[in-house]
């Protein structure tokens, strides 16, 4: 009994210590950018429809150039602030409440869905200004 007590404390140990390397890594390898790191030129536009793009400004306040209009068509509303998330970007209504959500796909690209089926693409715009 003695034996079979030291290993399943022995495996609790190793749970343990698992588990704390699990949540470590996994909070190590989501970064959360601050708005000064997305702030710029953002061109927003339907996948499959690059046609009708629109650029937008993210200032480093966290609200938008008045360019933010055009975001109103596929998402119903104007959103008029931001926020960086760990894993994507929140696009927040006038009331406080989400917008959109728009995860990381890779650096400079962030997709959401709206309207069910339809994908709000979100990529870095290398434009000198929009304000």
């Amino acid at each position: 009994m003695n034996t079979a007590y030291r290993f399943i404390q022995a495996m609790g140990c190793v749970a343990a210590l698992l588990l704390t390397t699990t949540e470590s890594a996994m909070a190590s390898s989501l970064m959360l950018l601050s708005p000064a790191q997305v702030a710029g030129n953002w061109t927003f536009y339907l996948q499959g429809a690059e046609q009708d793009a629109c650029t937008v400004k993210l200032k480093k306040d966290r609200t938008f150039s008045a360019q933010a209009r055009c975001l109103h068509a596929w998402l119903g509303r104007t959103p008029t602030t931001w926020s960086p998330t760990p894993d994507g970007i929140l696009l927040i209504a006038k009331d406080g409440t989400q917008s959109l959500f728009l995860a990381l796909r890779e650096a400079g690209l962030y997709e959401g869905a709206v309207d069910g089926a339809k994908t709000l693409i979100m990529k870095r715009a290398h434009l000198q200004s929009v304000n």
